[in-house]
Protein backbone atom coordinates (compact mmCIF):
# COMPACT_ATOMS: atom_id res chain seq x y z
CA UNK A 1 0.00 0.00 0.00
CA UNK A 2 1.21 3.78 -1.26
CA UNK A 3 1.64 6.06 1.55
CA UNK A 4 2.02 9.38 1.67
CA UNK A 5 3.75 11.56 4.03
CA UNK A 6 1.85 14.87 5.02
CA UNK A 7 4.19 17.65 5.89
CA UNK A 8 2.65 21.22 7.53
CA UNK A 9 3.82 24.18 5.80
CA UNK A 10 1.92 26.80 7.53
CA UNK A 11 3.85 29.90 8.93
CA UNK A 12 4.04 28.40 12.62
CA UNK A 13 5.70 24.76 11.38
CA UNK A 14 7.71 26.50 8.98
CA UNK A 15 9.32 28.80 12.12
CA UNK A 16 10.10 25.68 13.39
CA UNK A 17 12.08 24.39 10.39
CA UNK A 18 9.59 22.19 8.10
CA UNK A 19 10.44 23.24 4.85
CA UNK A 20 14.20 21.47 5.22
CA UNK A 21 11.75 18.48 6.62
CA UNK A 22 10.75 18.26 3.24
CA UNK A 23 13.55 17.72 1.14
CA UNK A 24 15.65 15.63 4.11
CA UNK A 25 11.92 13.18 4.00
CA UNK A 26 12.78 12.58 0.27
CA UNK A 27 15.92 12.23 0.50
CA UNK A 28 16.30 9.38 2.80
CA UNK A 29 12.71 7.82 1.79
CA UNK A 30 14.62 7.76 -2.00
CA UNK A 31 17.80 6.18 0.02
CA UNK A 32 15.98 3.26 1.56
CA UNK A 33 13.96 2.77 -1.97
CA UNK A 34 11.07 2.78 -0.33
CA UNK A 35 9.20 3.86 -4.31
CA UNK A 36 5.72 3.50 -2.54
CA UNK A 37 5.98 6.68 -0.35
CA UNK A 38 5.39 10.12 -1.50
CA UNK A 39 6.12 13.02 0.30
CA UNK A 40 3.83 16.46 -0.34
CA UNK A 41 3.51 19.62 1.42
CA UNK A 42 0.66 20.39 3.44
CA UNK A 43 -0.96 23.82 4.25
CA UNK A 44 -2.27 23.05 7.78
CA UNK A 45 -3.51 20.18 10.48
CA UNK A 46 -4.34 22.59 12.82
CA UNK A 47 -1.95 21.43 15.64
CA UNK A 48 0.40 24.76 14.71
CA UNK A 49 1.80 25.12 19.04
CA UNK A 50 2.75 20.79 18.39
CA UNK A 51 4.62 21.47 14.75
CA UNK A 52 6.45 20.90 12.66
CA UNK A 53 3.99 18.47 11.91
CA UNK A 54 3.90 15.13 9.55
CA UNK A 55 1.17 12.78 9.19
CA UNK A 56 1.40 9.97 7.64
CA UNK A 57 -2.08 8.55 5.11
CA UNK A 58 -3.92 6.87 4.65
CA UNK A 59 -1.99 4.62 7.58
CA UNK A 60 -3.27 7.62 9.89
CA UNK A 61 -0.14 8.15 11.82
CA UNK A 62 0.51 11.88 12.94
CA UNK A 63 4.13 12.66 14.53
CA UNK A 64 4.64 16.41 16.21
CA UNK A 65 7.47 18.41 16.85
CA UNK A 66 9.60 16.99 14.37
CA UNK A 67 13.10 17.39 14.06
CA UNK A 68 15.72 16.21 11.40
CA UNK A 69 17.06 14.02 13.69
CA UNK A 70 13.67 11.90 13.80
CA UNK A 71 13.68 11.75 10.44
CA UNK A 72 15.79 8.56 10.17
CA UNK A 73 13.08 6.94 12.82
CA UNK A 74 10.28 7.71 10.52
CA UNK A 75 11.69 6.36 6.86
CA UNK A 76 12.28 3.07 9.12
CA UNK A 77 8.49 3.16 10.07
CA UNK A 78 7.47 3.74 6.56
CA UNK A 79 9.75 0.63 5.73
CA UNK A 80 7.82 -1.48 8.13
CA UNK A 81 9.24 -0.51 11.45
CA UNK A 82 7.60 0.30 14.50
CA UNK A 83 5.96 3.49 15.22
CA UNK A 84 7.83 6.32 16.87
CA UNK A 85 6.02 6.58 19.77
CA UNK A 86 7.92 9.58 21.25
CA UNK A 87 6.12 11.46 18.39
CA UNK A 88 2.68 10.52 18.86
CA UNK A 89 1.73 13.41 21.16
CA UNK A 90 -1.40 14.68 19.73
CA UNK A 91 -4.68 14.60 21.00
CA UNK A 92 -7.09 11.52 19.85
CA UNK A 93 -10.05 14.13 18.80
CA UNK A 94 -7.81 16.44 16.72
CA UNK A 95 -6.43 13.17 14.93
CA UNK A 96 -9.85 12.40 13.80
CA UNK A 97 -11.18 15.44 12.79
CA UNK A 98 -8.10 15.71 10.17
CA UNK A 99 -8.59 12.26 9.19
CA UNK A 100 -11.93 12.37 8.72
CA UNK A 101 -10.87 15.57 6.17
CA UNK A 102 -7.91 13.77 4.71
CA UNK A 103 -10.40 10.85 4.06
CA UNK A 104 -12.58 12.89 1.71
CA UNK A 105 -9.96 13.27 -0.86
CA UNK A 106 -8.65 17.09 0.50
CA UNK A 107 -4.86 17.20 0.18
Amino acid sequence: MSQTCLVCQNIDCKSRGSEPLVAALQQKIAAKGLTDVEVKSYMCFGACQEGPNIVIYPEKNWYAQVKTEDLDEIVEHLAGGPHVKRLDTIDSSLKELIYQLLDTGIF
